[in-house]
């Protein structure tokens, strides 16, 4: 894969963007963890995509900045520590529609 090539797990850069700016990062994250799971293919599980994700940005452990860059990866490594019934759960409700 090279350096242009998007990642399957991160498919339009949203997330390793987001990183990138650092502090500078406007957030709100939320709003990014959201936009970022719609993105993914259906295929693509999220919590692996995130775990993999934290790890390829260096992210996984240490202490979270400050800001919605912190917000972000606090985000991120929750969805990377979900269990794979709660992953298969939501999955399975995003491409319904509304109840009635």
């Amino acid at each position: 894969m090279s350096e242009d090539e998007p990642l399957r797990e991160d498919p339009v850069g949203l997330i390793g963007q987001a990183l990138t700016m650092g502090a500078d990062f406007p957030g709100p994250a939320e709003d990014v963890l959201l936009s970022w799971i719609l993105k993914l293919d259906q295929a693509v599980d999220p919590v692996a995509a995130a775990a993999t994700l934290i790890q390829r940005y260096a992210v996984a452990e240490g202490p979270l900045p400050e800001g919605e860059a912190g917000k972000l990866i606090r985000l991120l490594r929750e969805t990377a520590s979900c269990s794979p019934d709660e992953s298969r759960r939501r999955r399975s409700r995003r491409g319904r529609g509304p109840r009635t």
